[in-house]
């Protein structure tokens, strides 16, 4: 049995877009050096975070060579996820049989007997209890959610094994010996596994057996199936409608008179026992919410799976068919047949009761506003009308994101807006420190952005538009210089314009334009030739570019040149040497 958390995170591959966080009904997720990783304690595993990652960097823990290792000395019986139907539904189901057997499985068997058996020995429970709202406890995920999250209800869930640990201990008792690997869709049963590890041994996912089966060379159509593929003891009937929506209650009664019924057929005798069904995370906590307003009269039974759709639909599925789409597929392939009585009567008188209490309850923090405030305060949040409540960060709201800064588990470059505010004051300052001109403008010729030292190169009309107009947002670019199409060049072009020589007039400038977005967005960088400051740079860069050119012929002519190789060299090096010189009495006297 592995003992790693069923979810884990590749953080080379995390990319910051806090998905798993938008997605995590819990918010189960640690943000931390830029990776987001799952906080077991937490973790429902209901495997949202990994259906949504763009970038594959949540994973479930692989257990296949633990597998592959305890195939080579153990009998290992297959529990069969009773989903198996609509993962597999077009192949021949004695194919699929003979699959795990060539693989060396002593035998497969189908988890929808164990189902059956969870269904009558809820029921009999049921029966027993007052009136009251009670909860199925066959979802592990819906198990953890409400004895973590909501443990003031967990006296209602139904203390009966889940139909994965009951058909273990059923095999067990047939097979004395065997070891039981269950297959299925399902992340949460990984978890389950280390509190029943004495009852089920292993746990895969379909997508585990599918990469087995492709390493060893199995396929399905190349199967020659024998009288020994079948499957053992016996095969299960309702049980396998477990995977879908209302599938235990078809298990647990013969007939279920739906609210419409009720109401429009008043004949109709009232059920001493209501039935529903819901799938999703959301929709159970919504029920766990308003849970003690239900609790008025009568008695209430809840079938409740964490996944939208039923197990049909599993984080660890592999078929990307509709709900609605498996669904039929179950509902077209359950059957009821004769079966051994021995076999079932060994089913039957199964003990299948237990307690949940070995699950740890989530202490919830609560946080005074004043650490709210100071925690907003830390992503420039200083007032109400700063919280924009826009979910990028992945929380509902910006103090459910303070209340996560507080906890630790998130950081404040996770809010969009103050990433904005960042990179936007970064870029004023630089803007205002640049001694050159800064332009940038858009693919309509209109400015985006642009420093004082642009407009001062230009003149007083446009220092007094820019005074009017701090950065000249805005602004027509072909209105303010004559050299425009430069900028419309590299806009269209994508090629950069490096210190091209202007005139424009009386003035002269040197102007590089460069591609910022793909001609989307350019920046131009604007000198005037005429500061001293700028004249002193243009000599030294053009000293060092006629250094660099002879350099290249006196290596070439060397052995005809001899000593007046360093000599030239040293000559322009002190031309070079007396304008850095000059430069610095400059900057001195200022």
């Amino acid at each position: 049995m592995n003992k790693l958390s069923a979810i884990y995170t590749e953080k080379n591959n995390c990319q910051d877009c806090y998905k798993c966080v938008k997605n995590c009904p819990v918010k189960a997720i640690k943000l931390e050096d830029n990776s987001a990783s799952v906080i077991p304690e937490l973790c429902i595993y209901c495997g949202k975070c990994t259906q949504v990652c763009p970038a594959n960097a949540k994973k479930v823990r692989d257990d296949l060579p633990l597998v592959r290792q305890a195939l080579k000395k153990e009998k290992i019986i297959v529990s069969l996820a009773p989903s198996y139907i609509s993962e597999y539904n077009n192949e021949d189901t004695n194919k699929v049989i003979a699959a795990f057997r060539e693989a060396g499985f002593y035998g497969v068997s189908e988890t929808a007997l164990g189902a059956e058996k969870v269904a009558l020995d809820t029921k009999a429970w049921l029966d027993k209890q007052e009136n009251g709202v009670y909860i199925s406890s066959c979802c592990p995920s819906a198990v953890l959610l409400i004895n973590k999250y909501y443990p003031e209800h967990n006296a209602s869930i139904a203390p009966i094994l889940s139909p994965m640990v009951t058909h273990a201990k059923y095999l067990k008792e047939i097979y004395p010996g065997s070891k039981v690997l269950f297959v299925g869709p399902c992340i949460a049963k990984k978890e389950e596994v280390k509190q029943f590890g004495d009852i089920i041994d292993y746990v895969l996912s379909f997508q585990d057996i599918k990469n087995l089966f492709e390493d060893m060379g199995i396929f399905f159509e190349f199967m020659k199936p024998t009288e020994e593929d079948v499957f053992i003891p016996i095969r299960a009937n309702k049980g396998n409608l477990y995977p879908i929506d209302g599938g235990m209650l078809t298990c647990m009664i013969d007939s279920i008179n739906s609210d419409v019924d009720r109401i429009n057929h008043n004949s109709v005798k009232k059920e001493p026992v209501r039935y529903m069904t819901f799938s999703g995370v959301r929709n159970l906590m919504e029920i766990m919410r308003d849970f003690d307003s239900m609790n008025s009269t009568g008695k209430t039974f809840i079938e409740v799976m964490t996944c939208d759709g039923g197990c049909i639909k599993g984080p660890c599925a592999i078929s990307n068919k509709s709900s609605a789409s498996k669904r039929l597929n179950v509902l077209e392939k359950v059957s009821v047949e004769p079966r051994d009585e021995e076999l079932v009567n060994k089913l039957t008188s199964l003990e299948t009761s237990t307690k949940y209490d070995y699950i740890p309850k989530i202490e919830k923090e609560e946080y005074s506003l004043n650490q709210i405030y100071e925690a907003l305060r830390m992503v420039n949040k200083k007032s109400e009308a700063d919280e924009l409540n826009c979910g990028g960060c992945g929380y509902d709201n910006c103090r459910e994101f303070a209340k996560a800064l507080i906890a630790g588990k998130a950081e404040n470059d996770m809010c969009i807006s103050y990433m904005r505010k960042i990179a936007q004051d970064k870029t004023n300052i630089l803007l205002k420190k640049m001694p050159s001109g800064i332009v940038i403008v858009n693919d309509k010729l209109k400015v985006v952005d642009a420093n004082r030292n642009f407009a001062d190169i230009l003149g007083d009309e446009v220092k007094m538009i820019f005074e009017a107009n701090p950065g000249l947002n805005g602004a027509d670019i072909t209105k303010l210089i004559p050299y425009h199409n430069l900028f419309s060049q590299v806009l269209e072009t994508g090629v950069d314009i490096i210190e091209q020589d202007i005139r424009d007039g009386e003035r002269y400038y040197t102007l590089s334009v460069f591609t910022v977005q793909n001609h989307t967005l350019v920046c131009g960088i604007i000198k005037n030739l005429h500061a001293p400051e700028v004249r002193k740079d243009l000599v030294l860069n053009r000293t060092k570019d006629v250094i660099m050119e002879n350099m290249k012929v006196v290596q070439q002519i060397a052995f005809l040149l001899g000593e007046n190789a360093s000599y030239t060299e040293s000559m322009l090096n002190s031309i070079l040497e007396s304008h850095s010189d000059s430069k610095d009495e400059l900057n001195n006297t200022k």
